[in-house]
């Protein structure tokens, strides 16, 4: 009787988790497509004619926003398996807040060097983009801790 109360508590759990993290992912996508869809229109022009510059920063900024979206949803993906404090935890929140500072940084490189295009368009406000990485990077730290702690109290008998 008590296993059976505890798997439910734990698919309840998990179904919960799985609801707010579907909510979270759409809404996500929502606000990437109209962003996505600024950029596209700017790349696509940049394709067009011939700027190497805009097209290979537009390209590096689209994949460190990949990479974002991939580390989110790998931690989901982990903590709906009960794998809170691993080390692949720790390493995508690090990566993740490394990307979110250095996006930023393209983004300026890619306005000193492209001046065929205005960069502008493609919202990317510096200090929000940096509290989200720094924040991350905390996360990270929080987790590496966390993790030392697991491991010391599973050599603890």
């Amino acid at each position: 009787m008590i296993n059976k109360t505890q798997t439910m508590s734990k698919t309840s759990k998990n179904t919960s988790l799985g609801v707010i993290t579907g909510v979270f992912i759409f809404f996500l996508v929502l606000l990437g497509t109209n962003t996505f869809n600024e950029a596209y229109i700017q790349l696509k022009h940049s394709v067009v004619d011939e700027h190497i510059h805009a097209v290979l920063f537009y390209s590096l900024e689209l994949i460190v926003l990949l990479f974002i979206a991939y580390g989110v949803c790998k931690v989901i993906s982990n903590i709906n398996e009960q794998k809170f404090f691993v080390k692949i935890n720790y390493m995508l929140f690090y990566y993740m807040g490394v990307a979110l500072l250095f996006l930023p940084l393209l983004h300026g490189l890619g306005d000193a060097l492209d001046t065929a295009h205005d960069w502008k368009i493609i919202p990317m406000d510096v200090p929000v983009w940096s509290a989200m990485g720094t924040f991350l990077l905390i996360i990270a730290e929080i987790f590496r801790y966390g993790i030392r702690m697991k491991e010391e109290q599973e050599l603890t008998i």
